[in-house]
């Protein structure tokens, strides 16, 4: 069987593949392999595959494809980063969605190449992608001020080009020296504002709290940090943006590096987009940001919330909605069943229950941001 089909069946039931290195020795992550082994089958990690590029000729490595599989859950900028800094070819934008598409069982066939034009698109977009991730890298160890700030490219041409055209017609200081005299508007207003009446007004509007930003309105998910909580940074994504629950423990065995923070994208009925951050560690947390703070899954024990705003359960899940994921066949146990927090049923082996358990998730955190008028769409 070639390596892209073992490679599929393995992602699709969920089986890790082995990487060894020139030791024998086995690693987690195929950058520092040498094989790749499916079951009894071994293959040279930099095996070419039948899965074509869609911008040459050419067709990706098993090394490659194994990597997007480790790192799925990064964006573009991070995961071109991270394959600079393991050596590793990267997947391009364009390929992408298909190639994770097709090793885990969405599609069943390989798709065919994009038009030229299209792809062209699509390749500007992987480039101003691939140099914010350059400039990320670059910049990780200068102060924030000097840090070099990234722009589109197409908009920096533009800008560029307007500026061969324009004409300075008057300079910072021409434009201060005025050929008027106001002094008899001012000697006129006198009596209606009085000498302060200028500063006290602009002291009054300066005093005014600045409008929140989007960012500072984007709700917060607080995951346990413990390796063995049914929900955590590892597998929390996949259960929200794709309604499967992937235990955390198999997501570490493959090599998958914890993201100290996660994104997720939801998509409503109504064609809106909401954004949520999901975080396990509330250290950098703001005293303002436990507003926007809008649902906590519960390990079960109340040494998870020390350190918190709130720290007793009593007070923690009167503000904010409280979850408890356990498998489907249990019962809530220990402290959390007495604690105000919803439980959430999982399955063991019976995936195609985990878009109910997802939705029921949904449906009652859209409840609860609802009466507490969080932001639901910023």
């Amino acid at each position: 069987m070639q390596p892209l089909q073992l490679l599929r069946n393995h992602t699709c039931n969920k089986k890790p593949v082995i990487l060894k290195d020139a030791s024998d020795n086995v690693v987690t992550s195929v950058a520092d392999a040498s094989t790749v082994w499916f079951d009894d089958e071994s293959f040279a990690r930099n095996t070419p595959t039948t899965f074509p590029k869609n911008s040459s000729d050419d067709t990706y490595t098993l090394d490659t494809l194994i990597f997007l599989v480790q790192n799925e859950h990064l964006d573009n900028s991070a995961y071109f980063k991270e394959c600079r800094q393991r050596d590793i070819e990267h997947v391009s934008i364009v390929d992408r969605k298909k190639v994770l598409d097709y090793l885990t069982g969405k599609v069943d066939t390989q798709p065919t190449k994009q038009s030229s034009s299209t792809a062209g698109v699509r390749k500007q977009r992987e480039d101003v992608d691939e140099i914010k991730g350059k400039a990320d890298s670059n910049n990780e160890n200068e102060p924030a001020s000097k840090r070099v700030k990234f722009d589109d490219k197409q908009s920096h041409v533009s800008i560029e080009k307007l500026r061969e055209r324009e004409k300075v017609l008057q300079s910072s200081a021409s434009i201060l020296q005025g050929d008027k005299d106001f002094y008899t508007i001012v000697k006129a207003m006198n009596p209606t504002f009085g000498k302060n009446g200028a500063s006290s007004t602009i002291q009054k509007s300066s005093s005014k709290p600045s409008k929140p930003t989007s960012k500072d309105r984007i709700p917060i998910i607080i995951v346990p940090a413990a390796p063995t909580a049914k929900f955590t940074l590892f597998n929390i994504k996949q259960f929200l943006e794709n309604f499967e629950y992937v235990d955390p423990q198999q997501l570490r065995a493959q090599g998958m590096k914890k993201p100290d923070r996660v994104s997720i994208e939801r998509y409503r009925r109504d064609g809106q987009v909401t954004v949520y951050h999901v975080i396990d560690n509330v250290a950098h947390l703001k005293q303002n940001d436990w507003d926007r703070v809008c649902c906590v899954f519960a390990s079960g024990q109340q040494w998870q919330f020390k350190g918190w705003k709130y720290e007793r359960p009593i007070d923690l899940f009167s503000h904010v909605k409280g979850f408890y994921a356990k498998w489907a066949d249990e019962s809530i146990k220990g402290p959390a069943s007495g604690w105000n927090v919803t439980p959430l049923d999982i399955s063991r082996s019976q995936r195609h229950n985990d878009k109910l358990s997802a939705a029921k998730f949904w449906d009652a955190l859209d409840k609860h941001m609802g009466v507490h008028h969080l932001y639901g769409n910023y």
